[in-house]
């Protein structure tokens, strides 16, 4: 029997250095446990996205024209809006076609059928359609400095 002496709370929590973290196992039918969320989804995604918010920024500045800064960062707004809604909107039906069965990229071979892809694809596309979403803003609004910086700033560039 377990106490809670050994560090583990009784609840399925397991304690390191103060933070709780969830132990995860394999269910009945192989796949982990507890289940993908659709909160814990949407955070991950928006910090992959805050990491390719970064990316654009440093790179528009690596390029030196002007013309060239402005168009960079006018098509990453307009296509990464335009790929986000895409992946989201289709990620969401996904995940509500899966009926709460929302698995994970590790429970691939845990499926039991074509079917239960859809049950993989829904939280990636989830993912990856907020990671997308995050550097719009971004890129929008340093587009817009960068367009109405003074001439021979060096927010214009060379």
């Amino acid at each position: 029997m377990r106490t809670a002496l050994d560090g583990d709370k009784l609840d399925g929590t397991v304690t390191a250095g103060g933070a709780h973290m969830v132990r995860m196992s394999r269910g009945a039918d192989g796949v982990l446990e507890p289940r993908l969320r659709l909160g814990g989804v949407v955070v991950r995604g928006a910090v992959y996205g805050g990491i390719v918010a970064l990316c654009v920024v440093v790179a528009a500045f690596v390029l030196r024209e002007h013309g060239a800064r402005v168009d960079l960062l006018e098509a990453t707004a307009f296509l990464g809006l335009l790929t986000s809604a895409v992946l989201l909107l289709t990620g969401l039906f996904f995940w509500a076609s899966s009926s709460g069965e929302v698995l994970r990229w590790r429970d691939f071979f845990a499926t039991g059928g074509p079917h239960d892809v859809v049950s993989i694809a829904g939280p990636a596309l989830v993912r990856t359609g907020v990671a997308l979403l995050v550097p719009v803003p971004f890129a929008f609004g340093l587009g817009e400095l960068v367009a109405s910086a003074a001439y021979g700033s060096w927010l214009w560039g060379a």
